[in-house]
């Protein structure tokens, strides 16, 4: 399995711009006294540490074969997926009212697609048990079969351990961006690392 990581080189050019721009503005803001202007800040701290979560993806790209049968009829492919692990953002559980910064990585969300590259989808072979039958499949057919693949997919990204790599490393990527950046010490933990709907495909 090929995993391309992206969000690597966004993180690193976020870091470097975020450390220049944004020291300076947190201490400012930081030590702002008045109870509304505390809110105001804890309710923007919240938003951008969202929106660094949104970052913290793992984009998984992977070829895998396509096996399948309609009646006498058989088909074998190939086809190439990609898919996304991302986070629920609205469900990151903070804690900014302490001397330490805390947050709890949140669930997961995988999208699994089919890549879009030129023969991202390719037919090895088709095949009847009847002699002189049609081997043709319908469309609806052949989607029948993606869909199974990409289920079996799915399955096999919690029990292979991509999952768990996924929300480790966003874990840590959360919690270097946000030391670089708030005046607190920051914890980042993982409740579920081997991730939230792991249960479902074990």
């Amino acid at each position: 399995m090929k995993i391309a990581i992206t969000t690597i080189k966004l993180f690193k050019l976020l870091v470097a711009v975020a450390v220049v721009a944004c020291i300076a503005f947190w201490g400012y803001r930081w030590h702002v006294s008045s109870d509304a202007d505390n809110v105001k800040i804890h309710n923007a701290t919240v938003r951008e540490i969202k929106d660094m979560v949104k970052l913290c993806s793992m984009e998984i790209y992977d070829e895998v074969p396509v096996k399948g049968s309609a009646g006498t009829r058989h088909l074998v492919a190939r086809m190439r997926l990609r898919g996304m692990v991302n986070f629920d953002i609205d469900k990151i559980d903070t804690d900014l009212s302490a001397d330490t910064i805390r947050l709890v990585l949140p669930p997961e969300e995988i999208e699994v697609l089919e890549s879009t590259d030129d023969n991202a989808y390719m037919v090895i072979d088709t095949w009847n048990d009847k002699f002189l039958g049609s081997d043709n499949f319908t469309t609806a057919e052949e989607n029948a079969m993606k869909a199974k693949v990409r289920d079996n997919w799915l399955r096999r990204v919690y029990l292979n351990g991509t999952v768990a790599k996924a929300r480790a490393e966003a874990r840590q990527n959360l919690l270097t961006m946000l030391a670089g950046i708030m005046r607190k010490p920051v914890i980042v933990t993982d409740s579920v690392p081997r991730g939230a709907h792991y249960p479902k495909y074990r």
